[in-house]
């Protein structure tokens, strides 16, 4: 259309409308950026939880399917663990670490054990070790008392035990040894026990994602324990096949008396055709459907156990030590606080105090009590699994780089959102680890553990965000932080009023703040994302915005003042 060929008042009407548009689209402009700018923080902040939220339960379902023992990955580790089990039984065996049993002991070193055995415990007896070496010990006892534990710190342990080359390692179990504590006791040079106690059943579970119960692992898994506990209990010269049948529970066990006197042991599967000539009996503890387990007197007969003993009197008389001079490493205090911490339910209340509190901090600046709060949580948090052996100075690293990403976020480039979400994943990723003793999972029970870290995690969140929303509405009214904040002063009339109906006296009004009042204009010093500065009339004060991102140099009014904190709103200049 050609606009030269209107009328001068067509043009000129046309031109207004077009200016009129123009400057309407620039106001609607200005407006939107406006609005993006106040809430660049707050949504990148949203995005970032809500983005790292969604990766971690992903995980968690991708996890749950591609989980070693319920999907197809199943069978390709299998086939690995048998390729690796058939190499390792085409191997010499170079296992045998007996040795000879010195005629007396003058050094000689106790270390209790007792509860499930977790990742803390291999530090435990790992540092009590050191400290045995340290006072010249030529004896260390191991006390057992445990239900079991994680396979692979239980197999750590008694690999610790049978390489010990400065000092004689003996086993007592005074009452049980049951899954992985049988397993790591094959780890000493001799077991003594007493007559009731229980020893065995080794056979190995984990979690099962899919049906939310624990399963024993397949057949395939099960080689590889098979094999790592055949080598264990051949190395100190304990019976092989007794030690698989803890293991599997379909493997039957015969014995009978050599020419020499001794007992020979013979496995067969219940699968077999074929099994033993007469001569050889049954042990009737052993399959089908059925773990070997042992008390202390068939364990004996079997050749386990060396001597039945009742207590530490007895086991120094058998063994052949002072009992006086028997220096005894018990669980302290700090080993206690150190396994009560690294449990999974206090690690998720570590980390949402500690996250709650750095959120209070930021929200009501100037106090203190909240950054406090969160360096205690983080430093309890690292310190108890640096004592419990699954934390190291890579997890304290990402940490500290996750702070500082976070601080960039706030404070340097705000509104971006990539440094927030780096900050969020480093610190998601050294809580996750410094869980854990390991990087990447690689079997079964690590894939377990890894999924019960994060899903922990990820509750731990979403408890911090609904904890964040009601910090954000219900701030001046929780009970214990409403004391925090200063109460405003109440001036005391000399003639109070009384109410006409009840006749008690008015409570009298709160007096202004000295300096700002409700409805004052200002101008924000610094950016507020919440906290920042405003200057009222020449007077710059602390003062926090109703949850938007405020520019610096913005216009902004006062909306309330709860004690000594001034809440501002940003305003549209006009």
């Amino acid at each position: 259309m050609n606009v030269t060929a209107l009328p001068k008042s067509v043009q000129s009407s046309f031109r207004n409308l077009l200016a009129s548009e123009s400057s309407l689209f620039e106001r609607a402009t200005q407006s939107m950026r406006g609005l993006v700018s106040r809430n660049a923080t707050v949504r990148g902040w949203a995005r970032c939880l809500l983005l790292a939220m969604c990766l971690g339960l992903a995980m968690c379902l991708g996890l749950a399917w591609l989980d070693p023992a319920a999907g197809w990955c199943q069978e390709a580790e299998g086939d690995a663990v048998g390729r690796i089990e058939e190499e390792r039984a085409n191997r010499p065996s170079n296992l045998d670490r007996r040795r000879a049993r010195p005629g007396s002991f003058s050094r000689p070193v106790l270390i209790e054990l007792d509860g499930e055995i977790d990742p803390s415990d291999t530090a435990y007896i790992r540092n009590r070790l050191q400290r045995a070496k340290s006072a010249g010990a030529d004896l260390v006892i191991l006390e057992i008392d445990s239900p079991g534990g994680y396979k692979t710190e239980s197999l750590a342990i008694g690999e610790l035990l049978r390489d010990l080359d400065w000092a004689y390692v003996v086993a007592f179990v005074p009452r049980e040894a049951i899954s992985g504590a049988a397993l790591l006791s094959f780890g000493a040079d001799e077991i003594y026990a007493a007559p009731e106690m229980r020893f065995g059943d080794i056979g190995p579970i984990h979690f099962d994602p899919t049906e939310f119960a624990f399963r024993l692992v397949p057949a395939k898994l099960q080689s590889v324990l098979v094999r790592e506990a055949r080598d264990l209990a051949a190395a100190k010269g304990y019976p092989p096949d007794l030690a698989e049948a803890m293991v599997d529970k379909d493997v039957l066990v015969f014995q009978r008396q050599g020419p020499d006197g001794k007992l020979e042991f013979r496995r067969a599967h219940v699968n077999d055709q074929e099994r033993p000539a007469d001569d050889w009996k049954l042990i009737e503890e052993s399959g089908p459907e059925r773990f070997l387990t042992l008390n202390g007197v068939r364990a004996k007969e079997l050749g386990l156990v060396r001597e039945l003993v009742r207590n530490r009197e007895d086991l120094a008389q058998a063994v052949g030590f002072n009992s006086a001079d028997l220096i005894v490493h018990q669980v302290n205090w700090a080993d206690r606080v150190a396994r009560v911490l690294n449990t999974w339910w206090m690690t998720a209340i570590l980390v949402v105090i500690g996250l709650l509190a750095l959120y209070l901090e930021l929200t009501a600046p100037g106090i203190g009590v909240g950054a406090l709060v969160a360096g205690l949580c983080a430093m309890l948090f690292f310190w108890s699994h640096f004592l419990g052996g699954t934390a190291d100075w890579l997890e304290v690293l990402l940490f500290v780089a996750g702070i500082v990403c976070l601080a960039m976020e706030l404070f340097v480039i705000p509104g971006t959102g990539i440094a927030g979400l780096l900050g969020m994943l480093l610190l998601l990723s050294s809580v996750v680890m410094a869980t854990q003793d390991f990087v990447i999972p690689s079997n079964g029970e690590q894939w377990n553990q890894f999924l019960t870290s994060l899903l922990t995690l990820l509750c731990a969140l979403a408890l911090v965000a609904l904890g964040a929303i009601l910090i954000t509405k219900k701030l001046g009214k929780i009970p214990v932080f409403n004391q925090m904040v200063l109460a405003p002063r109440y001036e005391q009339p000399t003639d109070l009023k009384s109410d006409s109906a009840t006749g008690k006296p008015l409570k009298p009004s709160p007096a202004p703040h000295p300096a700002v009042s409700v409805g004052d204009w200002g101008k924000a010093d610094s950016p507020l994302r919440p906290a920042g500065r405003v200057n009222f009339a020449g007077l710059s004060v602390d003062a926090i915005s109703d949850g938007q991102f405020v520019e610096r140099g913005q216009q902004v009014k006062v909306l309330r003042i709860q004690g000594n904190v001034i809440v501002v709103a940003p305003v549209e200049e006009v």
